[in-house]
């Protein structure tokens, strides 16, 4: 589904748009989610919790992120009184903004690949393709204790022309 057709329904969340709502509820917006995604929300419920949304302005605050707002809600217990609400801020924050980290990988592989066109078999490219692309969890693991004990020592059980280990 095209985004500018059914995405419609994001601007429910949008707080510089709360004001407006608060007079004249986003009906195009509100029946593009229940297109999208109806089979996952009570429409009479959500209409309700929005419309509190729209209207309460303790409960809009300063919040100025759709993050800042999941975090409210269920700091403040609110999601399980906001059931609806809070399912619709969830799955907005789940809808991808860009798919700028994907272009990045690929960015990446291409880089690898030009790097070792010549000089390498296909699995040991796609497993440096794979610690590229996965590079946030390599750093994670390298926060452990053993990381580098278990890496060396998974290299000294392979078959080498060289020899890894010190005499």
């Amino acid at each position: 589904m095209p985004l500018d057709e059914t995405g419609s329904f994001l601007e429910l969340v949008n707080p510089g748009k709360f004001d407006d709502m608060r007079q004249v509820f986003p009906e195009e917006a509100f029946q593009s989610v229940l297109k999208s995604y109806g089979h996952h929300f009570d429409s009479g419920r959500l209409r309700s919790e929005l419309q509190v949304l729209y209207s309460d302005q303790d409960l809009q605050g300063n919040r100025g992120k759709l993050c800042d707002y999941l975090v409210f809600l269920k700091d403040m217990e609110l999601d399980s009184a906001m059931p609806q609400l809070y399912k619709l801020f969830s799955l907005v924050a789940t809808i991808g903004a860009t798919s700028a980290d994907v272009e990045r990988s690929f960015s990446c592989l291409k880089r690898l690949k030009s790097y070792t066109r010549n000089t390498m078999g296909q699995g040991r490219l796609s497993s440096l393709a794979l610690l590229a692309i996965e590079r946030t969890l390599v750093k994670s693991l390298e926060k452990t204790p053993s990381w580098y004990d278990r890496v060396t020592d998974h290299f000294l059980e392979k078959e080498r022309r060289a020899e890894f280990t010190f005499k």
